[in-house]
């Protein structure tokens, strides 16, 4: 009975501290939003108020004052087409891809997987420079579509990798069944495979999306002032006012409510993709 009691204790203390443990991280990861979002709400003139007032009327005078001055809008239809537009030109290159790395046996298939993964590792600025040169060449420099090509040389790679993994738990025979009773093989792949990976395509769907609306580098280094995103309008808040904090904070609001909505959406497509084989 002494036993039992001890360890019972034991185990509400290590239930305890794990409880202090989560609560700890969460805090740490989610203090900087908090903070964004009740600075939106703030005047400026509490932005710098000691010690900090976190009981205060909310205003609204920051995001009226962005709507009615700033682009808003053109830099929310920017990252809008040219997140887009990611996703699908990443879904086009990077599923068929990932099937075929899935169905097709050869030797070093995985080292050759790993090594195209191993791209989104690269880091971002070695390939800007000589990118932003090809668009030059080409007349794309300035445009949407060319900040759509160098997220898309990022998200194809994962997207053929995660799907790689979707489709090898997917059985073969379901596809023959199809073959047998008349279909092509792409057919098979288009009626079969595909509506089966749902959750595997609405992952790197996701994950594209988030990448792109999130991109600023690129954006940075490749577009002109009319299509600029958003967060190329945050940089732009803040460099055109001497101290403009609670703007930045009220456009960092607008920025992230798609993805938090988009991604509340699909939560269940997404874990379900994650753990359907994407990630071994």
């Amino acid at each position: 009975m002494t036993i039992f009691k001890s360890y019972s204790l034991k185990k509400k203390i290590f239930l305890a501290v794990r409880i202090l443990i989560v609560i700890t991280f969460l805090f740490f990861f989610l203090y900087p939003v908090f903070w964004v979002i009740q600075t939106a709400f703030k005047q400026r003139i509490d932005m710098f108020s000691l010690p900090p007032q976190y009981v205060f009327k909310p205003v609204m005078e920051n995001f009226k004052f962005i709507f009615e001055k700033m682009h808003v809008f053109q830099w929310t239809l920017n990252s809008s087409i040219i997140s887009l537009g990611t996703v699908v030109l990443s879904l086009i290159m990077g599923v068929p891809a990932g099937y075929a790395f899935s169905r097709v046996k050869f030797r070093g298939k995985y080292l050759l997987l790993m090594f195209i993964l191993l791209t989104r590792a690269l880091p971002p600025v070695i390939i800007v420079l000589p990118f932003r040169v090809i668009m030059h060449t080409i007349g794309l420099f300035g445009t949407r579509m060319a900040v759509i090509l160098i997220d898309t040389v990022y998200n194809a790679a994962f997207t053929a990798w995660l799907m790689s993994g979707i489709f090898e738990n997917i059985p073969v025979d379901l596809e023959e069944a199809g073959i047998i009773d008349g279909c092509t093989p792409i057919q098979a792949f288009i009626r079969i495979a595909l509506p089966l990976s749902k959750p595997g395509l609405v992952t790197s769907a996701l994950f594209a999306f988030i990448f792109s609306w999130n991109d600023f580098l690129f954006a940075l280094s490749l577009t002109s002032p009319p299509t600029a995103t958003l967060p190329l309008g945050m940089l732009s808040t803040f460099g055109m006012l001497s101290v403009g904090w609670t703007y930045m904070a009220a456009m960092g609001v607008i920025a992230v409510i798609p993805v938090v909505v988009v991604s509340l959406l699909l939560q269940r497509y997404y874990v379900s993709g994650l753990t359907f084989g994407g990630v071994k």
